[in-house]
């Protein structure tokens, strides 16, 4: 949940990556980092390994700053979600408090089998934290568009996309898509924030 620091003037949120192995988690923050810093800082980047010792799965952590809402900055903490079926304890402890969420998905016709258990590995996740998959903001990214075998969009959305949830078009590694996701889901966000009634934690 958002959370307000009135020392500083922010209100941090946090909004996870998901997305079969491959998709292009990791590629949306690495580009993301290049749009939203001048001279990257060493470490900008987290790479953190997954349990009580260093194994073969990994989620990056990434916090930035992008715009603000009425006198407060607003600050994002962006992380990518390992292989689900690693380190469930884990996991809860890192979906706690998800204010929104990007699915990435891999366009190409031999990845839509790996997208679709990922889509559901997602919302089995989400709906054991306790969240509702549409009141949650969130973006399915279609990435790798620019590939031969990239899929038909309206193939695509009729496989995953059931919730009617907004979409965009990417190829990650051109930077194309990238940081309109992350503006998408984050003005989802804002207009939650700004409603009435909403309490922030302080």
């Amino acid at each position: 949940m958002a959370f307000a620091n009135f020392n500083t003037q922010e209100i941090n949120c946090k909004i996870v990556y998901f997305g079969a192995p491959g998709s292009g988690k990791t590629t949306n923050l690495k580009e993301l980092l290049e749009a939203t810093s001048a001279q990257p800082k060493p470490g900008a980047l987290t790479l953190e390994p997954v349990g009580p010792t260093q194994g073969p799965a990994f989620f990056e952590f990434l916090p930035i700053r992008i715009g603000n809402l009425s006198d407060h900055r607003l600050k994002v903490h962006l992380y990518t979600m390992p292989p689900d079926h690693m380190y469930s304890s884990f996991l809860s402890v890192l979906l706690k408090g998800m204010d929104g969420f990007v699915f990435v998905v891999d366009s190409c016709l031999d990845r839509l089998p790996h997208n679709l258990q990922a889509w559901g590995n997602t919302k089995d996740l989400i709906l054991k934290e306790g969240g509702v998959m549409t009141q949650l903001p969130a973006v399915i990214q279609y990435n790798k568009r620019d590939q031969p075998s990239a899929l038909p969009i309206k193939v695509l959305n009729q496989a995953i996309n059931t919730l009617g949830l907004p979409a965009i078009e990417a190829s990650a590694h051109q930077g194309l898509g990238v940081m309109e996701s992350l503006h998408m889901v984050v003005e989802q966000l804002a207009r939650q924030l700004a409603s009435p009634g909403k309490h922030l934690n302080t």
